[in-house]
């Protein structure tokens, strides 16, 4: 990944095809150029070493996160036993193993601005990235002798350790003590989609249809967590097919998950329309997860053709909205979801 990125952000530059017909010595010009003024100008300099950075950021992060890989653990009781310089040095060897790509530009470039006189940032740039290799290596020396300590609960975990937890809300737990970016995430995009379509339609803010489409973009953002909701629920529920739940209290009882995931949505609704429009956008909106839940059940469902599903499914709610059948929506929403789940109810062959 750390080479394509590479190659994406800088050796893009030098081979990009250019539109219509450019000399060679042309493209030798802008190649050369875009070499020498990140050694002569600062401020690409500055972008060069801040790019530095991140590219060390995220090796170091993949290495950091082999420690807890089984078939790493001789890191802690093997490797540890050599003396610290030792360690230091074999830690520096690998930061310079993933710093290759970046290093073999940097010398290139800073012999370039010997070269021609730019001694200073070219002999800072490489001292900057060999210090970057060496804090990396000091980071995983400290890392790797530093004793294992046990993981304490999460505060939801603390604090909700005596309730009474309902089977078909567990997955609510799960999002707010292991899922909170991607919830965080999936709101700020539900609140971009709401502005956005109402700063596009700013003149039909009490159009039903508008509010309507509104409502499938809210649930569209949440794609992710029904998603996961499926995973959590092959994983670590599947022992519910072993109890006697009828079929209509296991499709309607996980909807209490998104009761409480849509909370803001449901308020915000709630208080900018009036109360039978809310429970129509309300209604529609579970219609529309109770049928991408069903997608998941399908046989041997891959990420790729369920997004393809979910995708048709809002193009096809867009033109039924459009054309003021948005309320035909939720009958067909539930029957079809209803016949996913009757028949693959039990499958769990989803592909991850």
């Amino acid at each position: 990944m750390l080479v394509f990125v590479f190659i994406m952000l800088v050796s893009y530059c030098l081979f990009i095809n250019t539109l219509g017909t450019v000399m060679p010595d042309q493209i030798d010009f802008w190649q050369f150029f875009f070499t020498i003024s990140l050694v002569s100008n600062p401020l690409i300099m500055a972008f060069y070493l801040v790019a530095s950075v991140l590219y060390a950021y995220k090796g170091l992060q993949y290495v950091l996160s082999q420690f807890g890989l089984a078939q790493q653990e001789f890191l802690y009781y093997s490797f540890t036993a050599s003396p610290k310089r030792r360690q230091f040095i074999a830690w520096w060897t690998v930061q310079a193993y993933l710093f290759i790509p970046v290093l073999c530009y940097t010398l290139y470039a800073s012999i370039i601005g010997l070269v021609f006189g730019h001694y200073l940032i070219s002999i800072g740039i490489l001292c900057f990235q060999l210090l970057l290799i060496a804090g990396c290596a000091y980071i995983c020396l400290k890392e790797n002798n530093r004793l294992i300590e046990a993981s304490k609960s999460s505060w939801l975990i603390r604090i909700s350790r005596k309730w009474n937890k309902p089977v078909f809300l567990l997955y609510v737990f799960q999002v707010f003590n292991q899922s909170k970016l991607a919830y965080l995430l999936t709101k700020m995009l539900s609140w971009i989609l709401i502005s956005s379509v109402f700063i596009l339609f700013s003149d039909l803010e009490d159009n039903f249809r508008l509010l309507m489409l509104i409502t499938s973009c809210v649930v569209m953002a949440h794609v992710v967590l029904i998603y996961q909701e499926k995973f959590f629920n092959d994983r670590y529920l599947s022992f519910l097919a072993n109890f006697p739940f009828s079929k209509a209290k296991v499709f309607f009882s996980f909807s209490l998950n998104y009761l409480i995931l849509l909370l803001p949505e449901i308020c915000w609704i709630f208080t900018h329309f009036d109360t039978l429009i809310s429970l129509v956008l309300i209604v529609f909106a579970f219609s529309v997860i109770l049928l991408f839940r069903s997608f998941l059940l399908m046989n041997k469902m891959q990420v790729k053709t369920f997004l393809i599903f979910v995708f048709c499914q809002f193009f096809l709610s867009y033109f039924f909205i459009l054309f003021g059948l948005g309320l035909m929506l939720v009958p067909v929403n539930m029957v079809l979801a209803w016949i996913l789940f009757s028949r693959n109810q039990l499958n769990t062959s989803i592909v991850y």
